[in-house]
């Protein structure tokens, strides 16, 4: 089943089980029972979380009794395993033999198991955590859709799609985009399938359907929308399934001009964590905006106000979002991130300053990698000081820089999914500039790569970051985006929104379009 934190997020419901090997014990503590506490940024014990049974004389311990957790992809979940030792005679606690911490993340991205070795005074014990996620997780719902008598108001030429959507708290989210049938009135889009465990969750939600005509050099025209539920859709195919369109004012267009359910199939598909099995990890990138709108550094009012103490406005959003992301990536315990920088003036070539969109935080002339989150935030706070805030501001250049990567991943299939974090105070400054970015983030929807913007700074306009999220984005050369790859965010809302949450959905959607044919 899908379980739901008390925040109302989005979570996976996953069973731990635990295990130790090789144990020994003394003659008055030859029983052996397992606690698990939850752990906070600091490594300090939260609570406890679980309790197993007690085993008394082996040497090798399987549990039986499972700790049910909420598996949240954009948090950090820390815990601690205390092995206990206890006497046959009174069942009481006689010591400890050791423990050990853990995090979910990192025991995903080892294929869902951990071991851990701990040493006692009498032997170096295994702790054995192993975890499992329901079949559930796996099911998707294979859906099917034909248009019927649909024209366009204007007479121009036929090439229709339709976008299927959930309207969320925070966000609309894609759910399929559809191939694009030109000179047909009654077109029969190919069959596609989404999460099942996505629909449950947004069960009380509507879906919706807008159909659009293609438009060479202007905006799509939207010929019509519809609305349909999930549980109306597990009625299957008939007349029920078929919905009449209406105009964006609400008004019905023609009794005739419809769109209807052709095929419903529950069939199995690839999950965020059968990925990780197969042994996929992320790359993480981050890109800060160093515009002078951002204000001097060594001024208290600035984003990058540099502080002995306290993080800057720019480095508590990095705080806040990379520590997650780390256990997913290659060489977990130390870690490679690419940090990238843009609008400001850096030293160049031939030592002249020069205004970059994309330049390495560590100054380096190509390679922006930094060793792990302490070397991400020496190269930011170094940079801070080192670069001339300038402007405009205009990160399409950094999404390019990455999405070269995830391209070369396309072709190579190596099992790498890029992950773009970006930091601004403002998004695209001009109209110019949103185009180039709009065509930058439309040319990486066809490839592993997930975008996540967050808008720093309380007082700032971050329309420009939001408008971004339009799910009818065009490239400048015609091209439209295939999938849902942008996700924005404020940094005020880092903590209860779903934004780096949907990176999980967007990857099996990229998975599934791509790369997976179901048996």
């Amino acid at each position: 089943m899908l379980l739901v934190a008390p925040e109302k997020m989005a979570a996976y419901g996953v069973e731990i089980t635990l295990a130790i090997r090789n144990a020994r014990f003394y003659p008055s503590a030859d029983g052996v029972r397992i606690r698990v506490f939850s752990l906070d940024k600091e490594s300090e014990i939260v609570e406890q979380v679980a309790e197993t049974e007690t085993i008394y004389g082996q040497a090798d311990s399987f549990f039986q009794e499972k700790l049910n957790l909420n598996f949240r992809f954009e948090k950090l979940q820390r815990f601690r395993a205390i092995i206990y030792v206890l006497n046959s005679s009174t069942n009481t606690v006689m010591g400890s033999m050791g423990s050990g911490d853990f995090d979910l993340s990192m025991m995903f991205a080892c294929g869902g198991r951990l071991t851990l070795p701990i040493t006692s005074s009498l032997s170096t014990i295994t702790l054995e955590i192993s975890g499992k996620v329901p079949e559930y997780y796996s099911q998707f719902l294979r859906l099917r859709f034909s248009g019927s008598y649909i024209h366009s108001r204007d007479g121009l030429p036929l090439q229709l799609y339709y976008i299927l959507s959930i309207p969320a708290e925070d966000r609309t989210i894609m759910l399929h985009k559809s191939e694009m049938l030109k000179e047909t009135k009654n077109p029969e889009w190919a069959a596609f399938s989404v999460p099942l465990f996505l629909l449950n969750y947004f069960n009380e939600s509507s879906i919706q359907v807008f159909v659009y005509n293609y438009t060479p050099n202007h905006d799509d025209q939207l010929i019509g929308h519809c609305t349909t539920t999930l549980t109306q859709l597990q009625q299957g195919v008939g007349h029920f399934n078929s919905y009449m369109l209406m105009e964006a004012s609400g008004k019905r267009i023609h009794e005739k001009t419809c769109v209807e359910l052709k095929e419903m199939v529950l069939e199995n598909g690839p999950t965020f964590f059968k990925m990780l099995e197969n042994n996929v990890k992320l790359q993480l990138n981050t890109a800060i905006d160093f515009t002078a709108s951002n204000g001097n550094p060594v001024n208290a009012g600035s984003l990058h106000y540099i502080h002995p103490h306290h993080p800057s406005a720019y480095l508590e959003s990095l705080l806040h979002t990379t520590p997650p992301l780390l256990g997913y990536l290659p060489n977990p315990q130390n870690p490679y991130i690419g940090a990238l920088g843009f609008g400001a003036k850096v030293q160049g070539p031939g030592g002249a300053l020069q205004l970059s969109h994309c330049f390495c935080l560590n100054g380096a002339p190509t390679d922006p990698r930094v060793e792990g989150l302490a070397g991400l935030i020496s190269a930011y706070r170094t940079a801070t000081m080192g670069v001339q805030p300038f402007a405009p501001t205009d990160f399409s250049e950094v999404i390019y820089f990455v999405s070269k990567f995830a391209k070369a991943e396309s072709r190579r299939h190596v099992g790498l999914y890029f992950i773009l974090l970006i930091y601004s105070d403002g998004g695209p400054a001009n109209a110019l500039n949103m185009k180039r970015t709009i065509d930058a983030v439309v040319d990486a929807s066809a490839h592993p790569m997930s975008i996540v913007a967050v808008g720093v700074g309380q007082d700032r306009d971050h329309s420009p970051m939001r408008n971004l999220e339009k799910l009818t984005l065009k490239h400048s050369d015609g091209r439209l985006l295939v999938r849902q790859n942008y996700t924005f965010v404020e940094a005020s809302e880092l903590e209860s929104s779903d934004a780096l949450a949907m990176i999980p959905v967007q990857m099996t959607q990229w998975k599934r379009m791509f790369h997976f044919n179901p048996q």
